[in-house]
């Protein structure tokens, strides 16, 4: 049978327990942690900037006039004398005269159009022979005309013989003529000739990049249907972008009834553009002019419902590339003065925006936070329509360890 334990020695326990308890309740309690330093932050106070409005819109870079090379005669194709995608030069010219082929491309077997030119020389080399004699002939035929004629005169010769010395003469002209015919076909045909032995000769029809063949050497191509290899010119190069009706309504009240932007068909005003590529390089900078609309479609497409347009940008280093997408800023009124602050100072809650400002206290600097309305971007500023002057002073950096109401260290 077990043993029970006594109940005073369990009254003990407990008493001894609440003892122990109380005693580490009634101590001294642990030291409070100091408070972190005042994080170091920089101020920037906004700034009147001068800003020509913009509007922005996704684009596209495409090839300016691309040329698909066929071949001008037909036959074998016996050389390539480029690697795929290559940068060819186009021809040289002067008053409208090739001065220098471009590069050569291709070269089609010479050997018929070869013998095509030596046959054409020899038919002229004859075609001239057969005159000079045609010419003799003429010459022996009015001779004997005119023997004949004169026996006829003299009544000892009859009007037969007279007869057969006309029809002489006639057929010697009739043979001259036939003769002088022979030799401009035969000049034409040596022309053509030439001009065929050259077209085996395939050079690039404009400066570019050569895109990959669509034909192997050996093979047989037809003239003007074989698909031989397209030359993309890379520079200079085109921008296009859609602007949807409503846009474009606003543009054309701006224009022609506000007269807030200037009329883009003078073309000293020309609505100007900026691009800027998914790595974020904009071209020409925003301080510079940007490049001039040279194309606005004049009807809106129905199936899209929006209106084409267009501009040529300069390219000579290649950086830019057809196919590559584009964010397209374009002009939207006359320069202004606008209030600005860093972009980097702003962020986002609950789809309204903030920023934090210093506020001087007499316990020191402090962060606030301030809510905001901001209008377009450019050049990494933001443009600020309310909550912010130029007395505030922004907290431009080290964002993650304010937070409102704490202090701060001004660097």
């Amino acid at each position: 049978m077990a043993r029970r334990t006594p109940r005073w020695l369990v009254a003990c326990l407990r008493l001894a327990l609440c003892c122990v308890l109380v005693g580490f309740g009634c101590g001294k309690q642990a030291p409070p942690l100091a408070p972190p330093d005042a994080p170091q932050v920089a101020v920037q106070s906004p700034a009147m900037r001068t800003y020509s409005p913009v509007k922005e819109f996704t684009g596209r870079l495409i090839t300016k006039d691309p040329v698909m090379v066929v071949p001008q005669v037909s036959g074998m194709l016996i050389r390539r004398a480029f690697t795929d995608g290559e940068r060819v030069i186009g021809a040289t010219r002067l008053f409208g005269i090739v001065v220098r082929p471009g590069t050569l491309l291709f070269e089609i077997d010479k050997v018929q159009f070869e013998a095509d030119l030596k046959k054409a020389k020899a038919d002229i080399a004859k075609a001239e022979a057969d005159i000079k004699n045609s010419q003799a002939q003429i010459k022996l035929a009015e001779a004997e005309f005119a023997r004949v004629d004169q026996a006829f005169k003299n009544s000892v010769g009859s009007k037969t013989d007279l007869d057969k010395a006309v029809a002489t003469v006639d057929v010697s002209k009739a043979q001259l003529d036939l003769a002088r015919a022979n030799r401009e076909a035969a000049i034409a045909a040596e022309a053509k000739a030439t001009e065929n032995l050259h077209y085996c000769s395939i050079y690039a029809p404009t400066s570019g990049l050569v895109r990959q063949a669509k034909v192997a050497e050996r093979s047989i191509v037809d003239a003007y249907k074989t698909e031989l290899v397209e030359v993309s010119p890379v520079d200079p190069i085109y921008a296009l972008f859609d602007v949807d009706e409503l846009t474009s309504l606003w543009y054309r009240g701006e224009i022609y009834e506000k007269k807030t932007i200037p009329d883009p068909r003078n073309p000293t005003t020309p609505l100007r553009i900026w691009i800027t590529t998914k790595n974020g390089r904009t071209y020409p900078p925003l301080d510079q002019p940007g490049q001039a609309v040279e194309f606005i479609d004049p009807e809106i497409e129905r199936r899209t419902g929006t209106r084409t347009i267009r501009a040529t940008f300069p390219n000579p280093s290649m950086i830019l590339s057809g196919g590559d997408s584009i964010l397209v800023r374009a002009s939207a009124g006359a320069p202004r003065e606008a209030l600005t602050i860093p972009e980097t100072a702003v962020f986002s809650q609950q789809r309204k925006r903030y920023v934090y400002v210093a506020a001087s206290t007499p316990d020191g600097d402090q962060a606030q936070l301030r809510e905001i309305e901001t209008g377009d971007s450019f050049g990494g500023l933001v443009i600020i329509e309310k909550g912010l002057t130029t007395a505030d002073r922004v907290i431009v950096d080290n964002l993650l360890r304010v937070r409102p109401g704490i202090k701060v260290q001004i660097k």
